[in-house]
């Protein structure tokens, strides 16, 4: 189940679970997120439609003090917030259905630097990298949600390897 572990972000543990009853629960988890990462890694964001993936994104830029409002980016695939030392790449996968349309995007550019986070990131898990934070979001009843996160140990596929 939680069975990862972190190479380089050890002090996140192998597996943290928390409950959110509202968005300002959900933007506390996720602020607690960025602290441990330094501003810098990648988190794939998983649930079905409504979980709270984008709510928890913006978390993450309230935490990293970023002024822009925060939108899903289903249909731009990719909004960039913030500037100079702090950055937030924000990615949806939603609406792609294979990892050759992925390749415009230029993905290993976003990675190393700074934090990048990516809606739908369990579609195409061999485009993350191996130190890549798993977030799954899930809806219980009565509005709580079920927040996990852990190392998400792939096989990084570069983006010239997806080109055939």
């Amino acid at each position: 189940m939680c069975e990862a572990y972190f190479k380089i972000m050890s002090h996140l543990g192998t597996c943290s679970i928390f409950y959110s009853s509202s968005i300002e629960e959900t933007f506390a988890i996720a602020a607690q997120l960025v602290s441990l990462m330094e501003k810098r890694g990648v988190i794939s964001l998983e649930g079905p439609l409504g979980a709270g993936k984008t709510y928890f994104v913006k978390g993450v830029a309230m935490a990293l003090e970023l002024e822009e409002t925060v939108t899903s980016p289903t249909f731009t695939l990719l909004q960039i917030y913030g500037t100079r030392d702090n950055i937030l790449y924000h990615f949806d996968f939603y609406r792609l259905n294979d990892e050759s349309e992925t390749i415009h995007l230029g993905l290993d550019d976003y990675f190393p630097e700074y934090l990048t986070l990516i809606e739908w990131g369990d579609k195409f898990p061999s485009l993350l990298p191996a130190e890549t934070v798993r977030v799954k979001i899930k809806p219980l009843q009565n509005g709580l949600r079920e927040i996990t996160w852990n190392l998400f140990k792939a096989q990084h596929t570069t983006m010239d390897s997806v080109v055939t």
